[in-house]
């Protein structure tokens, strides 16, 4: 027979098991395995990219959509011709900053052209595509906020540059309700 503070201990674990779903993850639940080699598209990016981040910077990969890809691809300037974005962590002796970077190729070599700060802990998603009907991709970047949630900005590529095209909250990125035309200016 189980003694009473034994029975007492399981129903207290089985609660908190049970439970314990509703609590935010912690940085560390939060850390993935690095991606095989075998999964990056178009080549060895995976050596190009690391060569145009500064010092000590880490690529990071989404935790949804495209999982285990360090890079995404879209037209997003209209030229036929797909461009990249990364998201990496760079890490200073005050603080750890992430950035979404723009990548263009040109001649066969890939650089940077552009970047957005991001926010939170993490990406949790990352998409190009046309949202709008215009013909060219749109940045979808999707970061994970800790206990308080995810949140999702979206960018346009125009004049070189990031603008700002839309954020809204969201629990998965795959039921977002994107309206061309009302999601910024």
């Amino acid at each position: 027979m189980i003694s009473k503070p034994l029975r007492v201990g399981m129903i207290l674990t089985v609660l908190w098991i049970i439970t314990g779903c509703g609590m935010p993850a912690t940085p560390i639940d939060l850390i993935k395995p690095p991606s095989p080699e075998g999964s990056f598209q178009k080549g060895n990016l995976r050596a190009t990219l690391l060569a145009l981040l500064p010092d000590g910077a880490r690529l990071l990969t989404p935790n949804h959509g495209d999982e285990n890809q360090v890079a995404s691809f879209g037209d997003v300037d209209g030229d036929g011709v797909d461009e990249a974005v990364i998201v990496y962590e760079e890490s200073s002796i005050d603080e750890k900053m992430i950035k979404a970077s723009l990548l263009k190729q040109q001649n066969a070599v890939w650089r940077i052209v552009g970047d957005a700060k991001g926010l939170g802990y993490g990406v949790d998603y990352v998409r190009l595509t046309d949202l709008n009907g215009d013909g060219t991709s749109e940045i979808m970047l999707g970061w994970s906020l800790g206990a308080g949630g995810t949140g999702m900005d979206i960018y346009e590529w125009k004049n070189n540059a990031f603008k700002l095209w839309g954020k809204q909250g969201y629990d998965n990125p795959l039921q977002l309700e994107i309206i061309p035309g009302q999601a910024g200016n």
